[in-house]
């Protein structure tokens, strides 16, 4: 019976050519997985060079073009003679004449309208000088666009244009990208240390026209967005609070960007990251510099924070 059975399963063992027919597919499919997978990553390897080629490109070449107008600045300035105060002439009485533009600032000026002034920290280890821009078309247009109106993702410091900066507001917003390269607003970040502010407290932000001197009286983070979808409070709206009716309303800001917006049940989210000690005074004038900050979220979870040093004019 066994002989008879061995006889019947010849009928049904595959030979070795059907054996063969079968293999390459197999191998075939598994070749063409490999090379497609192969293509994808190799793809996304040369997608992830580019873009990493491209901001460091960007980054040099924004790092260039500030320089350069840095050493436009310094000629100027070292070209100024001492004369009378802008809007005023001679020595008898005042005059009232049309603002002159500071020499420093006259071929930065010619080279774009938009300038509004010139922001500098004039320390060895804090490399943050760069010409100030307010559109005149777009709100926004320069946060990835250079001084000269060239696409950068590094942008170019810019006031929205709901701040005066010759009047001035009573609160006046610098916006400047936080470049993980380390270039624009990035050294912003080190105020997030008192030691460090303790040793380098003040800054100048000259306008057009003046000369002033800030020190910072306040370092904060908040998120970006306002309010979550149920209409809760959310992130601190410093950047829209640019003039104040009386006293009251000037002292409940000061004393929110010094803390108390992130304290109680109706907080903001944010926070205070220490205590000056210095309390500015209705009349005075503020200037805040903004730039991105990447520990705080919107609502939805999106990275979207803002790190904020707030200062008040001392001359």
């Amino acid at each position: 019976m066994k002989e008879n059975w061995d006889e019947l399963l010849k009928d049904y063992e595959p030979s070795t050519d059907a054996i063969k027919k079968q293999e390459p597919p197999s191998q075939g499919m598994s070749k063409r997985m490999y090379y497609a997978l192969l293509i994808i990553f190799g793809a996304a390897f040369l997608l992830g060079g580019a873009f990493l080629l491209g901001y460091y490109l960007e980054n040099k070449a924004a790092e260039q073009t500030y320089s350069e107008l840095d050493k436009l600045y310094q000629s100027g300035l070292q070209a100024t003679t001492p004369t009378t105060q802008p809007g005023t002439t001679g020595t008898g009485p005042v005059e009232t004449q049309p603002p002159t533009i500071l020499p420093e600032l006259e071929k930065i000026y010619e080279l774009n309208n938009d300038l509004v002034g010139y922001l500098h920290f004039d320390y060895p280890n804090l490399n943050l000088r760069f010409p100030v821009v307010q559109s005149s078309t777009s709100d926004d247009f320069y946060l990835d666009y250079d001084f000269y109106g060239r696409e950068n993702m590094s942008g170019c410091p810019y006031v929205p244009n709901h701040c005066d900066v010759f009047k001035p507001s009573d609160s006046v917003v610098i916006y400047g990208h936080n470049m993980q390269s380390g270039g624009m607003f990035n050294k912003l970040t080190w105020y997030r240390k008192k030691s460090y502010w303790q040793e380098h407290q003040t800054f100048h932000f000259d306008t057009l026209y003046e000369r002033h001197t800030y020190r910072i009286f306040a370092v904060f983070k908040t998120a970006a967005m306002q309010h979550d979808a149920d209409g809760n409070p959310w992130g601190y709206p410093y950047h829209y609070m640019n003039n104040f009716q009386n006293e009251e309303e000037f002292n409940k800001f000061i004393a929110d960007v010094k803390g108390a917006a992130f304290t109680g049940t109706n907080a903001y989210k944010g926070e205070s990251y220490y205590d000056t000690g210095i309390t500015p005074v209705y009349g005075d004038k503020i200037l805040c510099l903004s730039t991105c900050e990447y520990s705080m979220t919107d609502p939805d979870g999106t990275v979207n924070g803002r790190l904020v040093v707030m200062a008040v004019r001392i001359e």
